[in-house]
């Protein structure tokens, strides 16, 4: 059984990582969408923004654009590189970038034959993980990051923390192949009444489930140079779905920081209002 939370070395500090708290405060004062219902919210975004500066990439790929918050965070921690945005359906941006390049075209039918040595793909699109580490691995992708790597019996995707634990993937609601695509014209359509993402993506990965097996972490780990899920600022009481955030059923990185720490600064108490949304998200450097 391989590690849930990292293997090989990561790219960060915990020091390094708390002392660029204070930076973002300010990048995150700044974004263009205060209320990002369906996206990423304060911990994601943060990790992103540590995570894309911190490599300082000359090529960006983000699969999943939702209102466009992702794109300009991209933007903002790597303000020379080049952008591209793909999301199927388009129609839900409130922020359009003017030096992005879009596309309403799946990540894996683009051509990516002119990416530099370390182009990086961020994932935030509710794909089968282990797919899509094997596409970005085949164009020549030098870094990934998966944004919803849910644990075992959690989220509506394969992910790679699943793949590690060998518990394999069920589509949610036991949904089968035939009709498929008409049911998530309609699921799609109460996302979005509900406001939360449109999940373009959704008839492919809800037409596959995963069997439990040990082999899928075997081979990812053929191809990683080091994985590392980024550490929670903060550990709520209880997850996203309700239940104890204990290390039993979800392995996850020590936080940065305790509650105790919290005090009166309210930009540490809107991390912690956010932790129960994190979901694991780790970085991946294939060989």
């Amino acid at each position: 059984m391989y590690s849930l939370t990292e293997i090989g070395p990561s790219i960060w500090s915990r020091e390094e990582i708390q002392s660029s708290i204070e930076d973002f405060r300010t990048v995150y004062q700044e974004r263009p969408i205060k209320v990002n219902s369906g996206g990423m919210r304060l911990p994601h975004m943060f990790a992103v923004w540590f995570i894309v500066r911190k490599l300082s990439p000359s090529y960006i790929v983000e699969s999943g654009v939702w209102k466009g918050q992702s794109t300009w965070l991209l933007e903002t921690a790597a303000p020379n590189a080049k952008v591209i945005s793909i999301d199927l359906d388009l129609s839900n941006r409130e922020y359009i970038s003017k030096d992005a390049e879009y596309y309403d075209i799946d990540f894996s039918e683009m051509d990516w034959t002119s990416i530099s040595d370390d182009a990086l793909v961020f994932f935030d699109d509710h794909q089968d993980c282990y797919r899509r580490l094997q596409q970005a691995h085949w164009f020549g992708f030098k870094y990934v990051i998966f944004e919803d790597n849910y644990p075992a019996g959690r989220g509506d995707c394969y992910s790679l923390k699943k793949a590690f634990d060998g518990v394999g993937f069920t589509v949610p609601g036991g949904q089968k192949k035939k009709g498929v695509v008409a049911q998530n014209r309609l699921i799609r359509l109460l996302y979005k009444a509900l406001g939360f993402s449109s999940f373009s993506y959704m008839p492919q990965y809800r037409s596959h489930s995963v069997r439990p097996n040990n082999v899928d972490a075997t081979f990812i780990k053929k191809k990683l140079a080091s994985y590392a899920e980024f550490p929670p600022v903060f550990m709520s009481e209880n997850t996203r779905w309700g239940d104890p955030w204990v290390s039993d059923r979800y392995p996850t990185p020590a936080p940065i920081y305790g509650c105790r720490q919290l005090s009166d600064d309210d930009f540490l108490t809107e991390f912690y209002d956010d932790a129960c949304f994190y979901t694991w998200i780790c970085l991946c450097e294939l060989k």
